[in-house]
């Protein structure tokens, strides 16, 4: 997928939320970005490992000038009435783990179809583990190969306070070419190679 990206034009609510995060970020979490942090030159599909509550709001702040949109699994988006507004006000796409409702797919691919963005973890539930990466599942390789849009691959240590909150942001890659028919076999292969983009990030 090509073509350029499109800017955050976002309603006041949501600007506020924005204006919020970046403070709360700055002033809480200290974020230092290891090495350099690629632009964004077209729609892009972020994967990462998901340590914390604030791991989007942080990846976020890096990109202010582009709209990304966390994905989140159902059970927190419907949690309360509260937490929904949030979600929404967040831009967050809601994934119901529990049914393998297709519906957050299609989701996502009109909003990169806009020239938006997505972030995606692929680990599929929030890693207690320490710093090991957990197996992906292929939900990112999907929507890879139905959008044709680029991959950038997130490394975050685990933080916590008063610490700075460390990550690392790669280069720009895409899938490897599929075959004619793709099963379940190439799915994994990729997943697994995506996780080792995010392993090799690792400082």
């Amino acid at each position: 997928m090509g073509g350029s990206v499109h800017k955050a034009h976002l309603r006041l609510a949501d600007l506020c939320l924005r204006s919020f995060a970046y403070c709360l970020v700055h002033a809480v979490q200290r974020p230092k970005v290891h090495g350099a942090k690629p632009p964004i030159d077209a729609p892009t599909i972020f994967v990462g490992r998901h340590v914390g509550f604030m791991d989007p709001l942080v990846l976020m702040v890096q990109y202010r000038r582009e709209l990304i949109h966390p994905t989140v699994a159902l059970d927190y988006y419907e949690k309360n009435g509260f937490v929904r507004r949030f979600y929404d006000h967040a831009q967050c796409i809601p994934v119901d783990r529990r049914n393998h409702s297709p519906q957050w797919l299609e989701d996502c691919l009109k909003a990169l179809e806009r020239g938006e963005n997505i972030l995606i973890f692929p680990e599929g539930r929030r890693n207690k583990e320490g710093e090991d990466i957990l197996p992906f599942h292929t939900g990112a390789v999907r929507l890879a190969l139905r959008s044709g849009a680029q991959i950038i691959p997130v490394f975050n240590r685990r933080w916590s306070f008063p610490h700075r909150y460390r990550l690392a942001i790669g280069e720009p890659f895409h899938l490897d070419p599929a075959p004619a028919n793709v099963d379940n076999s190439w799915l994994h292969s990729q997943a697994e190679m995506m996780r080792q983009r995010v392993e090799a990030l690792r400082f």
